[in-house]
Order: structure tokens, then C-alpha cells, then sequence
């Protein structure tokens, strides 16, 4: 595989962890980066795939039993908040 040079900003505390971590796992910053970025990539898309089908099932759910009052979905929406399945972000209704 080819490597591509990249330039990257980073606060300096920033830079002080990405350090430390790459040395603690015996890597080259570089490979720590890189490796650190298909990782976020890959967790983002795995989280978008949970919404979707948290979607669709809200969706089917609804569509066999009625919509969902607002008061359980709050309820439910705080209970992942302090399950960490969920962070501030707005409520986003399924459909």
C-alpha cells in the first residue's frame, strides 16, 4: 500500500495525546492517526445504521399500534441519555 503524505493542525494538547497514545502502542503517529480515523469512520457508520433501524422499527411499530405519545417518547429518550445511548442531540422523530 502507497502512503500519502497528509498535513494536519492540532492544538498542542492535541498533539501531546496523539503522542502519548501512539507510544504507548508502539506505532507511528501516522499509523495511529490513520488508524484512529477508520476507526471514528467506522463507529459513525454503525451508529447511522442503529438509527436506521431504530427508525424502522419505531416505524413499524407505529404504523400497527398508532403513533407514539410524546410523554413515552421523552421518557424513552432520557432513559438513553443516561444509558450513554444517546447524546444531546435533537429528538429526530422517525419517518
Amino acid at each position: 500500500m502507497t502512503a500519502r503524505k497528509l498535513s494536519i493542525s492540532v492544538p498542542p494538547e492535541v498533539e501531546e495525546t496523539i503522542k502519548a497514545a501512539a507510544a504507548e502502542e508502539g506505532k507511528p503517529v501516522s499509523t495511529w492517526l490513520a488508524e484512529a480515523a477508520v476507526e471514528k469512520a467506522r463507529l459513525a457508520a454503525l451508529h447511522e445504521e442503529g438509527r436506521k433501524a431504530a427508525q424502522e422499527l419505531v416505524a413499524e411499530y407505529e404504523s400497527e399500534h398508532g403513533e407514539i405519545p410524546e410523554q413515552l417518547r421523552r421518557q424513552a429518550r432520557e432513559f438513553m441519555m443516561e444509558a450513554g445511548l444517546l447524546d444531546d442531540e435533537p429528538w429526530r422523530a422517525a419517518g
